[in-house]
């Protein structure tokens, strides 16, 4: 929950992601502290249906709090919107599939709890989308190849003879090129090749 009242930005029907990293409760009791929720003034409480928030419990400092995280780029829809009197309100959110991902999706589901002060978190059965690739064939290791001009006096008139020399011809995997004269212009060209030379 905040100490603000939020209803205005959530309307039912409507779908939101959440953006951040949140910590939510399973527990009602951990509400009641002033530092979280209170008793006076205008305040929210978010219950939560959530099937991907993750339990967080055995990591937390806090253990009785009954900590659930949920994660960036979860998207909910707006269930319901309600004052409940006392300058108190109260917004029900369910988890929904999006119609695209946010973010990358991150390890399987936990088992079954509570999210804010009314819902619950179910398991997700792994998406098609989320079956691993095969592996692909392992290249031998590439043997490291170092090239240093350091301290040379080097150019951005140089910058074509040394990715000629150095990275076409010897293929170097390291090359120093500390202490010259090089530019951001003679730097870019380099970058340049680099990035068409992998």
């Amino acid at each position: 929950g905040v100490k603000l009242d939020l209803r205005e930005h959530y309307k039912k029907g409507a779908r939101i992601v959440w953006w951040g990293f949140s910590s939510c409760t399973t527990t009602v009791e951990v509400l009641e502290d002033e530092e979280f929720f209170g008793k006076n003034g205008r305040r929210t409480l978010f219950a939560i249906e959530c099937d991907t928030g993750k339990d967080i419990r055995q990591h937390s400092f806090y253990p009785n709090e009954e900590e659930i995280l949920l994660l960036p780029g979860t998207e909910f829809e707006v269930i319901s919107s309600a004052d409940m009197g006392n300058r108190f309100s109260m917004i029900q959110l369910k988890e929904v599939v999006p119609k695209f991902p946010h973010i990358a999706s991150v390890a399987s589901s936990i088992s079954p709890t509570t999210t804010g002060a009314a819902a619950t978190t179910k398991p997700v059965a792994a998406a098609a989308a989320t079956e691993p690739k095969p592996t692909p064939k392992l290249k031998p290791p590439v043997q490291p190849v170092e090239v240093s001009y350091a301290c040379k006096n080097i150019t951005n008139a140089d910058i074509q003879r040394i990715i000629k020399k150095a990275i076409v011809q010897q293929q170097c995997t390291e090359l120093n090129l500390s202490h010259n004269k090089i530019t951001h212009e003679g730097a870019a060209v380099l970058a340049k090749e680099l990035r068409n030379n992998t």
